[in-house]
């Protein structure tokens, strides 16, 4: 096996991965959200915002504060979701590739807010880094973000938005790695996953 620990000498690695901590089982109540932008294989700008979910939506259950630290009180002040989006979806539509870390959860929150707040129509192609990764390195005992990180040496604040997000463009990377891909659709490729297109439309 590949030492993935060590540093990648990718190039035309172009890729975007967000993250979500939500307060509540509510799609609607992000609370941070944190994007990595990569481009040929570094890490280029990583923002993070807290985010006021909105009215109806934003009571913080007591297993969400648990695992990723965030009070009502850290919110307070910060913007709701439409205020942030511009910067948001702007990267997201500028990437040729879209990634997270069990993506479903992800863009089904993201979906939720765009409709909650009559955002407007955004496409992308995206794929899952938790999916690829039971492809490339199956032996593992579980393909959890906290287990991949572990495995290709890379520390991280877990349940962090941005740290997250950085995180999972870091298991991408050493993935490619991995296959001797040398652009995240070459990785889907050679793995035998089709990435998934996006789409909203207000």
């Amino acid at each position: 096996m590949n030492n993935v620990c060590s540093a990648t000498n990718i190039r035309d690695s172009s890729f975007v991965a967000i993250d979500f901590e939500t307060a509540n089982p509510s799609r609607v109540s992000i609370c941070a959200a944190g994007l990595a932008v990569f481009e040929d294989g570094q890490l280029t700008e990583s923002p993070y915002w807290l985010v006021r979910p909105p009215k109806g939506h934003g009571w913080f259950h007591e297993i969400f504060i648990e695992c990723h630290g965030l009070t009502h009180l850290d919110v307070l002040d910060a913007p709701e979701f439409s205020a942030i989006s511009p910067e948001i979806l702007t990267r997201l539509t500028h990437a040729d590739l879209v990634i997270a870390h069990n993506a479903t959860f992800d863009i089904e929150h993201l979906r939720a807010n765009l409709d909650h707040f009559g955002l407007p129509q955004l496409e992308f192609d995206y794929t899952c880094t938790c999916q690829l990764a039971r492809r490339v390195w199956p032996e593992l005992e579980n393909h959890q973000l906290s287990t991949l990180t572990a495995h290709i040496c890379h520390d991280f604040n877990h349940h962090h938005a941005q740290a997250d997000a950085e995180a999972a463009g870091r298991v991408l990377l050493a993935m490619m790695k991995q296959v001797n891909a040398s652009t995240p659709r070459e990785l889907l490729q050679k793995t035998g996953m089709e990435p998934r297109h996006f789409c909203h439309k207000n």
